[in-house]
């Protein structure tokens, strides 16, 4: 399917895909500041969230609850309705780069960060940042889209990427290792 028709006259550029768990996918366009809600045909859905600034990914938290990271140092929780209108819920100031986003809970998300001298934090849905420092990852400061984390709920890992190294850090909070 061409992407071209989700974006109108020129193609979007998303830097965040998640699912709603009823299927819908839902979208971030950072050239646009937006985000959107598409069925399994990519046929948007309602009309788009628009940003005051850049968005850069989405996590879906719930049935009905989205947070975004921004190129502003906040996060955006957003609610989506069952008729595919979004609004937002509450903006948190992190006061650090993030990029990528993931689901530890539904209150507990993982982000990685730029500009920063530890490569992920941990943020919560009231603005808590708690450390993670006893994680043994590289104490490297990473650019933008250098690096990006996840969370795998089944093994209870957090895992870190490292593009220019090629290298795969994964932290299951009893051991540590690289993969390359």
């Amino acid at each position: 399917m061409d992407i071209k028709q989700i974006g109108g006259d020129e193609k979007p550029f998303l830097t965040g895909l998640d699912f709603l768990p009823d299927g819908r996918l839902v979208a971030v366009d950072s050239w646009k500041c937006q985000c959107l809600i598409m069925n399994h045909q990519l046929q948007r859905q309602g009309t788009p969230y628009k940003f005051n600034t850049n968005p850069l990914d989405v996590v879906c938290l719930s049935q009905a609850e989205l947070a975004v990271t921004m190129r502003n140092k906040t996060v955006c929780l957003l609610y989506v309705s069952p008729d595919n209108s979004i609004s937002l819920t509450k903006k948190i100031n992190i006061a650090i780069d993030v990029f990528s986003i993931c689901c530890m809970t539904q209150t507990e998300m993982v982000v990685s960060t730029h500009n920063d001298a530890r490569s992920m934090r941990m943020i919560t849905k009231s603005g808590v940042v708690p450390g993670i420092d006893h994680l043994l990852f590289p104490s490297k400061t990473y650019q933008l889209e250098e690096s990006r984390c996840t969370y795998i709920q089944s093994t209870n890992s957090l895992v870190l990427t490292d593009r220019l190294a090629h290298t795969l850090y994964i932290n299951d909070k009893v051991t540590s290792r690289a993969i390359r």
